[in-house]
């Protein structure tokens, strides 16, 4: 019985690294879509993930919501930060300074 149980547990840790592996990757890709359309520069090429937790979405079901945070540069000069949500793998918002947010 004991053993059943891990390994269940050890697919349920298996299947959370895999899907957050495959986000962080959606959400590099769409950071780097992002800045290339708005002619930024993304920098380190990399997303960190800042914030993970279940939230309820439109129709009542929980939901991992990811939010994740990189960094980019207009001229070179200065760094900036910016911010995109990730609703299990649907994109729900990049914000990229004050001016800048869109809202999928």
């Amino acid at each position: 019985m004991a053993e059943i149980f891990l390994l269940i547990l050890l697919g349920f840790v298996a299947l959370l690294w895999h899907s957050a592996s495959k986000s962080k990757e959606q959400a590099f890709a769409i950071a780097k879509r992002e800045c290339a359309k708005q002619n930024l520069q993304l920098l380190d090429q990399t997303v960190v993930l800042d914030e993970a937790r279940v939230r309820r979405d439109d129709t009542g079901w929980p939901t991992l919501w990811r939010r994740y945070r990189f960094d980019y540069t207009e001229t070179g000069d200065a760094r900036n930060q910016g911010l995109l949500l990730l609703n299990g793998t649907r994109l729900v918002r990049i914000d990229l300074g004050s001016e800048q947010t869109i809202i999928h």
